[in-house]
């Protein structure tokens, strides 16, 4: 009887340990399942555009936005050609107060010879050259030493179909002040061999700068 007693109570036991067994592995799963605490944080960044704005000029004193053709109207030296004669004329371009910085190209310009005129056309016997300048100063001087070509060299002139090679700087502005001006200095030129049927006829030539912004 006492045998048969404790073996019983040995095998109750037992259960029980099991159980527990088995409530302490499910206690554990059930940790494992919890949520996890979370916690956030945030940053905000604010952006805004630049502004690009530019000007021209054709004499250095009296500026405008020339935004459409014919635009501001270059004065070149002297009257009527002549073969072998050259005209001298500068734009000067300028970024607007804040302003970022930029750059300078144009294309060929557009040429109108006269509305009466038949061949030879005088545009298309003008040849030219440019250089890069920072103020008024546009003369037969402009293209000797070592300035910027941007069309042409020291004895080589190109015709009118013939665009800008070299970008200019354009200087960024202040918060307050315009930047500081850059432009052209154009040599046009009729060449000595000159078809003498160009007398009396005109041209009207159109060079459209374009000003791009630089990050």
């Amino acid at each position: 009887m006492g045998r048969h007693v404790a073996a019983s109570t040995s095998r109750v036991f037992t259960k029980v340990r099991a159980l527990l067994a088995g409530a302490l592995v499910l206690g554990v799963g059930a940790t494992m399942t919890l949520a996890s605490w979370t916690d956030q944080e945030f940053a905000t960044g604010s952006f805004s555009a630049s502004r690009f704005d530019t000007q021209s000029s054709i004499d250095n004193s009296a500026w405008a936005d020339n935004t459409s053709a014919p635009g501001a109207t270059i004065s070149f030296s002297g009257s009527g050609m002549s073969p072998d004669t050259h005209r001298y004329g500068y734009v000067l371009i300028r970024t607007k107060a804040n302003s970022v910085a930029g750059t300078l190209t144009f294309a060929a310009p557009a040429v109108t010879n006269g509305v009466t005129d038949t061949t030879p056309f005088l545009g298309a016997a003008l040849q030219y050259r440019a250089v890069a300048i920072t103020g008024a100063a546009c003369s037969a001087s402009s293209f000797t030493g070592s300035p910027t070509w941007i069309v042409g060299g020291t004895s080589s002139y190109a015709s009118l179909a013939t665009a800008g090679s070299t970008g200019v700087a354009l200087a960024a502005a202040t918060a307050t002040l315009p930047g500081a001006a850059s432009g052209y200095c154009f040599d046009v030129y009729l060449p000595s061999g000159a078809d003498t049927a160009l007398q009396g006829k005109s041209a009207t030539v159109t060079w459209t700068v374009t000003a791009t912004s630089v990050p």
